[in-house]
């Protein structure tokens, strides 16, 4: 039996040392048109808003900012380090309405961090 995809858009690996920035910060896992997972060190209570803002960071200081921001899921990483004071965590969040302006820029991040080069105008 199939299971049903979810997902509105298609969703892209992540290159290297690119990280998402919110209330917690980390490596970015995936991400598509539509948000982003990322994993990262919990030293504290996560923040429980149900909309914040994000900022993605990529190759050669690429930025976007104030990307409004829905937390899915966020969940201890199985296998993940854990201490009493630390636990690795993997959180999905959702990406709100975007400007022309920051859906442009999340193209061009998704084109420049992923190997997504040929496969971005078939996301839409």
């Amino acid at each position: 039996m199939k299971k049903n995809e979810r997902r509105e858009h298609k969703r892209f690996k992540v290159l290297s040392g690119v990280f998402a920035l919110n209330t917690k910060f980390g490596q970015v896992d995936d991400i598509s048109l539509g948000g982003i997972s990322f994993r990262y060190i919990d030293r504290q209570p996560c923040s429980t808003a149900p909309e914040e803002r994000g900022f993605l960071f990529g190759d050669d200081d690429l930025c976007l900012d104030n990307i409004p921001i829905t937390t899915v899921s966020d969940e201890i990483v199985s296998g993940g380090v854990a201490t009493e004071s630390t636990t690795v965590r993997r959180r999905s969040v959702r990406f709100g309405p975007l400007t022309i302006t920051q859906r442009n820029m999340l193209e061009h991040f998704i084109w420049v961090n992923t190997s997504a080069e040929a496969s971005i105008s078939s996301a839409r």
